[in-house]
């Protein structure tokens, strides 16, 4: 089950970043950047704390599918240890019952698969429009004449110079216009200050066991 952000990009966002080069002509925009969307997404304060609950509940369900993985490993073992002493009836109902959690194991990985896919493509949806007017921004102010996504896999960088890549500028400017939005009136409540975890390793799926 994928539980971190792999390296694509939804088109959408790649769209969006496209009107930057015509946003900065005709104000003697010379300079081509690059940027690494993914990376500034999980990198920003707002991706780490997203990516941090998103890896919670990760977690938690692997943490469930390796229990129901374990109970059917269980009764493989019961089945074989007692193969000589069980009788017909009785073997037969523990075969049927390890089919039965086998194929739930199936489903709820299949639904787990589909539900932390979708979390995923929320959150790089979110924060990803969000980045694209402070890029443009940054693009006209400082007279980029095109900025090209460097973690966009339907084409190949054969070389850029990593000077150009503008990705930590953009994730400080996107951090510094979160806070300002978000700063709290002249006495009014200040919010809860809270540090946002980094992104939690890959969750690997645990195989479902097959009756022997």
């Amino acid at each position: 089950m994928l539980i971190k952000i792999k390296s694509y990009v939804l088109s959408t966002i790649w769209v969006l970043l496209l009107p930057i080069g015509l946003l900065a002509q005709g104000s003697n925009a010379t300079k081509i950047g690059t940027l690494h969307i993914l990376r500034a997404i999980s990198e920003s304060a707002e991706g780490k704390q997203a990516l941090g609950e998103f890896n919670k509940k990760a977690e938690a369900k692997r943490d469930e599918l390796q229990r129901k993985n374990s109970e059917i490993e269980q009764l493989q073992k019961q089945l074989q240890d007692q193969a000589r002493t069980l009788n017909d009836e009785s073997r037969a109902a523990l075969s049927k019952n390890i089919d039965s959690k086998t194929t739930e194991l199936q489903r709820a990985q299949q639904d787990a698969q589909k539900e932390f896919g979708e979390m995923q493509n929320e959150i790089i949806n979110r924060i990803g429009n969000k980045l694209v007017p402070v890029v443009q921004q940054y693009a006209k102010e400082n007279n980029y004449a095109l900025i090209m996504d460097s973690s966009n896999q339907s084409y190949q960088l054969i070389y850029f110079d990593p000077t150009i890549d503008i990705t930590d500028d953009i994730i400080k400017r996107y951090d510094a216009s979160s806070v300002s939005s978000t700063a709290p009136t002249p006495g009014g409540p200040r919010p809860a200050s809270a540090q946002p975890k980094p992104p939690l390793p890959p969750v690997n799926q645990p195989a479902p066991a097959r009756p022997k």
